[in-house]
């Protein structure tokens, strides 16, 4: 399966430890063979203090760990199905933007 999880971030867990998680579950779900596209909205505060607290470096744990999960930024302006053209099942975590959600649902 084509699967696209929109998240506040995956890369960064600065105050977001939800990170942890959803790194775990997509991490599983690509090891099942399905392709994962993680999205993050441009400017995220989570990624933003994190690089203002630790800069690049603060992504090498991260980077390391989960060598099969990569993100892409996205413009929010971007139509949404551009982003998810393909996909055979649309994640969206809750702290993303209330427009998206109702972008997909058009």
């Amino acid at each position: 399966m084509k699967i696209i999880y929109f998240t506040h971030s995956l890369a960064s867990c600065w105050n977001h430890g939800n990170a942890h998680f959803l790194r775990g579950v997509l991490s599983e779900l690509v090891a099942r063979g399905h392709d994962v596209v993680a999205y993050e909205p441009e400017g995220a505060w989570s990624l933003a203090n994190l690089l203002a607290d630790h800069g690049e470096a603060g992504l090498a744990a991260w980077r390391e760990r989960y060598p099969e999960l990569s993100t892409t930024t996205y413009d929010p302006a971007t139509p949404a199905d551009q982003l998810t053209d393909g996909a055979d099942l649309v994640i969206v975590h809750e702290w993303n933007d209330h427009g998206l959600v109702a972008a997909l649902g058009d």
